[in-house]
């Protein structure tokens, strides 16, 4: 099934994939974010470190926590794709 429409029915598995995507999206993009306005890369290390902290604790539980889970994961992803400049661009 490569299509999708209002019809199609959602497995969980589904719906975890969506959020795991979408965490890795939000948290890159938040990394990068903070990275072009100035923010010192050790302040967005320590952003996603708190923030695991707080999944691991179980702060977000069930589904929220996949997610922030997702997010941690693209804020670490950032940070390992390649020494940024503070105030580069994104991209």
């Amino acid at each position: 099934m490569s299509e999708f429409s209002g019809e199609t029915p959602v497995t969980y598995q589904m719906l975890r994939d969506a959020l795991d995507a979408c965490g890795l999206a939000v948290g890159f993009a938040l990394a990068g974010t903070l990275n072009t306005g100035g923010t010192d890369r050790r302040l967005i290390l320590a952003i996603s470190e708190s923030l695991q902290t707080l999944t691991v604790d179980g702060r977000f539980p069930g589904l929220p926590g996949h997610c922030m889970g997702g997010i941690v994961q693209g804020m670490e992803a950032f940070l390992i794709s390649g020494e940024k400049e503070k105030g580069a661009p994104l991209l």
